[in-house]
């Protein structure tokens, strides 16, 4: 499978997309694992400020971990078996990363302790998945950006398109 040598803009982080699925899987691993920790590190510092309320190092590590490994063994595994079910079936569509999300099913069944997790998880997983590769496919974004009328929330202040040019008129020397 080629991997393509076109020019990217130039970044000093590596995002999922730069490349082809199938190539570059290591640095994939470490950019979904990233969006697993920082995910796990949010919901660590809301479990330990709002619910378990840990005091001292140790407990506060333990709940840490709790939430991080997991969350981050999920993007990593999600990519290493979306990539290997690429290189196996040697087509690029949707059906591996169904099975790349429902890869991490028992994984996100183990974090939330319940049984059910494994299938039921396992299938929402990989059904998000399936509609992210269609949305990568098909070129359209889930979640588009919106952006602000202005930019800011004072900017209209600062928009004089609809009023006269103070300096028109005046003599210029």
């Amino acid at each position: 499978m080629s991997c393509g040598c076109e020019e990217k803009p130039w970044r000093n982080y590596y995002r999922y997309y730069d490349t082809p699925d199938g190539c570059d899987v290591g640095k994939k691993i470490l950019v979904t694992s990233r969006y697993g920790t920082i995910a796990g590190m949010i919901f660590a510092t809301y479990d330990v400020l709002m619910f378990s309320h840990a005091v001292g190092l140790v407990p506060v590590l333990k709940r840490y971990a709790t939430h991080v490994v997991p969350l981050a063994l999920m993007g990593a595994t999600f990519t290493v078996v979306s990539n290997a079910a690429l290189q196996a079936r040697e087509r690029d569509d949707s059906y591996n990363y169904f099975l790349g999300g429902f890869a991490c099913g028992p994984i996100l069944a183990a974090y939330l302790r319940s049984k059910h997790a494994i299938l039921l998880g396992g299938l929402a997983l990989g059904i998000i998945g399936m509609i992210k590769k269609e949305s990568v496919i098909h070129n359209y974004t889930l979640f588009p950006i919106i952006q602000s009328h202005l930019g800011s929330i004072t900017a209209w202040r600062h928009d004089n398109t609809l009023t006269k040019d103070p300096l028109e008129g005046r003599c210029r020397t």
